[in-house]
């Protein structure tokens, strides 16, 4: 008898003495002593909507509806949820995670093998714009950790960066300059997008970290004369400072 047999037999016996005692549940007496079966025979039959509120029930359930196995067989739940709601968002779960801010999931896409800078084939965005756009300081950091490309952008030439200054998510503003994001990417560039947002923290962020502050916009216009129409009179002050 090799040894994950007897591995499974010591769990099994486990289980039943637990359960005979009525300590455990037999779906936290699988999620815990035999996560396998409970990952390739409990987890696929669940809807959507029953997986996520298992995973809200203990932390061996959330462990196990979050781990690579359980991942993998996420997708095949989110597009009949997505008929059912008649939602029109993507089916990739590294999407949902960064948007929504899970990081247990987030690790668990990227352990079962999602490339951490795949794309929506709508605008050519990755899970790192998300993540900036939303806010979502931890997994932005744990996507980069993983080697998330800071300066992709977007089909409409936008980098996380740019998102993350027009939106004015300063920390995650704060973690993509400290990770090598460019400043100056873009038409749209992520100190244009702060100015037109008037964020003025992060337009001050941007112009240490070396954003060109051109006076004229690309279309002709004034951004320190925008910046004074739209009563952000500190920065068109900055920009009067530095502007070249």
């Amino acid at each position: 008898m090799d040894t994950q047999n007897v591995q499974e037999e010591a769990a099994e016996s486990d289980v039943v003495t637990f359960l005979r005692r009525g300590g455990i549940s037999i779906l936290e007496a699988l999620s815990v002593k035999l996560p396998d079966v409970f990952a390739s025979e409990i987890l696929p039959k669940l809807d959507m909507t029953d997986t996520l509120s298992l995973a809200q029930v203990n932390k061996a359930y959330n462990a196990a509806v979050w781990s690579a196995d359980g991942v993998r067989s996420m997708e095949a739940k989110i597009k009949p949820h997505l008929v059912e709601t008649g939602g029109a968002w993507t089916p990739q779960p590294l999407f949902w995670a960064a948007k929504f801010g899970n990081l247990p999931a987030v690790g668990a896409c990227l352990e079962s093998g999602v490339d951490v800078d795949k794309v929506l084939a709508e605008d050519n965005s990755t899970a790192l714009h998300f993540a900036a756009e939303l806010g979502q300081v931890s997994v932005m950091k744990a996507l980069i950790e993983a080697g998330a490309d800071v300066n992709k952008t977007t089909s409409g030439n936008q980098t996380a960066l740019t998102f993350a200054a027009m939106l004015g998510q300063a920390s995650c503003v704060v973690e993509l300059i400290k990770a090598g994001a460019d400043v100056k990417i873009g038409v749209c560039t992520p100190l244009v997008g702060a100015i037109v947002s008037g964020h003025e923290g992060i337009v001050g962020m941007l112009i240490l970290a070396g954003a060109v502050v051109d006076k004229v916009a690309p279309s002709g216009g004034g951004w320190m004369g925008f910046a004074k129409i739209h009563k952000h009179e500190n920065i068109a002050k900055l920009l009067e400072q530095f502007g070249r």
